[in-house]
């Protein structure tokens, strides 16, 4: 899956389907999308076929058939996240112009995610805490799709560095750093703490962080249009 010039998490492997659509291609997907929200629950290692089919009234069997062990089922999970992932985070902010808008975008649109999976839990985060030091097939992946993001967000930087809108010798992997630490003390300060201003301050973070690096002249036009929206919400509760 290539959406734009700036790339895209591997949402494909040895373990995707691939070619024309078959029959009980529906049941999978139903299979898959009950399972990504079991899994954002309860973790990875949460999910189970009898529990699938509980909740989808399948029986043990007729889920099994559909990926043929726990572990594919797994896997098909992460690739749906992975899916899931670019759909919502990359795909919204290429309209935006190449540069600093651009990865305000990229920035505005992960946060957005994330604050809607403050009560669902975030694959990813969560699977890194299962398999962090687990071997094996789903480790790999979740190692691949972290990895594959953490490359989108240097591109991103690397882009604005080079249209000027960020300074000239910033170091794009130690600013992915930082912006990951701070979407990584969102998830923790409002799932764990509750925190009420998490996402208001993890914004706040990441404005620094991009203002550190000379990023505080291009305003994107999704934050733009998030302004604009804030002031019309302020001025009809006003009136």
């Amino acid at each position: 899956m290539q959406p734009t010039e700036q790339g895209t998490l591997r949402t494909t492997g040895p373990h995707a389907q691939r070619g024309p659509a078959r029959k009980g291609d529906a049941t999978r997907a139903a299979i898959v999308d009950a399972a990504l929200q079991i899994a954002g629950r309860d973790g990875l290692e949460g999910l189970t076929i009898g529990l699938l089919a509980e909740r989808l009234d399948m029986s043990k069997s007729g889920v099994f058939a559909h990926f043929g062990s726990r572990e594919e089922l797994q896997l098909a999970v992460l690739r749906a996240y992975a899916a899931r992932f670019v759909d919502r985070v990359l795909r919204p902010a290429v309209v935006e112009p190449r540069g600093l808008p651009r990865l305000q975008a990229v920035l505005e649109c992960w946060l957005a995610l994330l604050a809607e999976e403050i009560e669902s839990g975030c694959l990813l985060i969560g699977g890194a805490s299962e398999y962090d030091d687990r071997p094996g097939p789903l480790r790999d992946a979740l190692v691949q799709i972290v990895a594959d993001w953490k490359a989108e967000l240097v591109r991103a930087i690397t882009q604005a560095r080079e249209c000027g809108h960020l300074g000239p010798k910033i170091d794009c992997e130690q600013m992915v750093f930082e912006i990951y630490g701070l979407m990584l003390m969102l998830h923790h300060d409002a799932r764990l703490m509750h925190g009420r201003d998490s996402v208001v301050r993890a914004r706040r973070g990441l404005q620094r962080v991009l203002a550190a690096a000379g990023g505080n002249t291009v305003p994107a036009r999704a934050t733009v249009r998030r302004r604009r929206a804030a002031a019309l919400g302020a001025a009809k509760k006003t009136n």
